[in-house]
């Protein structure tokens, strides 16, 4: 077997712009395999109220928004999708019945987010099939376990999270979606106890560990992949001497995964302040970071060959 490309990226957040161009860049850098690292959906609904005459109203970022022709309305719907939240055309009537119906409006938002996965797992098996190119694409902690039925029934699209698929002849790819225990108690996060057993059990499907690719979505803890803004009891970012003070909140479970099985690459996300490598033993460590808010992708590039990384690079497109 010859050398095997990967690009690689991880929180995406609902951004169409970042997913459109990770796409994009599979075909500019000749990748032979896509692989997404979790945190894919996106965290609000933007309500466009219809206010008759061809006029809406919504408000985005704190600045109210006032539509008044198709191009304003598409390029409004555009700049909302890009940013990774969901815009959602309302008559009044319906934007009151949402407003009032708490679970009503999460069952809205649900919907909107499997949505968007399922046209982005469309638009991809329609773009890498031609060429033979397989995107194996892992929810994260922040992602609802019904995203999971989005990424099913295709052909060149998988869900690597708690699944052994064949990268190539010589590697083989795992993923584990959870993360560690956060502050905003995500849907995916779980105490490191749980976190290991789930560890283990995708190391445990491995063949040839020393050969395989770990899509781990939480980094491993103190690598330098895992440094962000410290919070307190209030959420708030922490300062000391007009600095803010900055702290490891990766997961000690992955870390000691990751010495004990000693795997060729493992691929991380969660922390997008803390874009990098390092390595634990014999095992590369890739952080991507993210900065999808501004529709920045950022990517890495991997170059696999039979017992080693050939090579790997950061991009931001």
């Amino acid at each position: 077997m010859g050398m095997t490309r990967i690009l690689y990226a991880s929180d995406f957040h609902g951004s169409e712009v970042a997913f459109r161009k990770f796409l994009g860049a599979a075909l500019q850098y000749k990748a032979d395999a896509l692989v997404v690292g979790g945190d894919v959906t996106g965290k609000a609904m933007i309500p466009i109220k219809h206010q008759g005459g061809g006029r809406y109203d919504a408000h985005l970022f704190g600045r109210r928004e006032t539509p008044s022709s198709p191009d304003e309305l598409a390029n409004l719907l555009k700049t909302i999708s890009n940013v990774g939240f969901y815009p959602i055309l309302l008559e009044p009537e319906e934007a009151s019945e949402l407003e009032a119906d708490e679970h009503k409006m999460g069952q809205r938002f649900e919907r909107e987010m499997i949505e968007r996965v399922r046209l982005w797992m469309t638009l991809a098996e329609e773009i890498l099939s031609p060429k033979g190119i397989h995107l194996y694409f892992m929810p994260g902690n922040d992602d609802l376990y019904s995203i999971d039925s989005a990424i099913e029934g295709f052909s060149y699209v998988h869900n690597p999270d708690a699944h052994r698929f064949a990268l190539d002849d010589d590697h083989e790819l795992v993923g584990v979606s959870q993360a560690n225990m956060t502050p905003w108690k995500c849907a995916r996060d779980t105490e490191e106890s749980e976190l290991a057993a789930r560890l283990d059990q995708a190391v445990a499907q491995l063949q040839a560990p020393e050969r395989a690719v770990m899509v781990i979505h939480v980094p491993p803890f103190d690598s330098g992949l895992d440094v962000c803004p410290e919070l307190d009891e209030n959420l708030k970012i922490v300062h000391r001497g007009g600095q803010v003070l900055m702290k490891p909140v990766g997961s000690p479970a992955v870390r000691v995964a990751i010495e004990k099985a000693q795997p060729l690459l493992t691929l991380h996300g969660h922390i997008h302040e803390s874009p990098g490598h390092t390595r634990i033993g014999r095992t590369l460590c890739v952080n991507a970071g993210s900065e999808y808010a501004e529709g920045i992708l950022k990517a890495a590039i991997i170059n696999l060959e039979r017992d080693r990384v050939k090579g790997h690079v950061l991009i931001s497109a």
